[in-house]
């Protein structure tokens, strides 16, 4: 039987998270639920979805830790997945870094982007 659960990550930001959901793909809802198995259900601040694949969603606790919400034996199953949230999680880190850059006050800072 499958059921929603509930992963800590390392995003501390939502407005990072989401605009590397969007940069990668995924629609985006806000503030919303996601339904899980049967009447299994859990109120989001963000819900990520990708085409007919089943949905994610991201809540921000009170001490700004984020974590993620989804069916995960459900979400196994789908192709590629792992690799679209490692893609997601890589744009997030650079997001991230960018706004701690920019936000931080540093007088000047050198961004080299390379590919692979």
């Amino acid at each position: 039987m499958s059921h929603l659960s509930i992963l800590p990550t390392v995003f501390t930001d939502l407005e990072c998270l989401v605009q590397a959901l969007c940069d990668e793909g995924f629609s985006v809802e806000r503030s919303t639920v996601l339904q899980g198995f049967a009447d299994d259900s859990h109120a989001v601040d963000v819900l990520a979805f990708q085409g007919s694949a089943m949905p994610l969603g991201w809540t921000q606790r009170e001490d700004g830790t984020i974590v993620v919400h989804g069916d995960i034996q459900r979400i196994s199953r789908q192709p590629g997945l792992e690799q679209r949230l490692q893609r997601v999680t890589r744009r997030y880190a650079l997001l991230h870094a960018m706004n701690e850059v920019r936000l931080g006050g540093m007088g000047s800072a050198e961004l080299i982007l390379q590919t692979n």
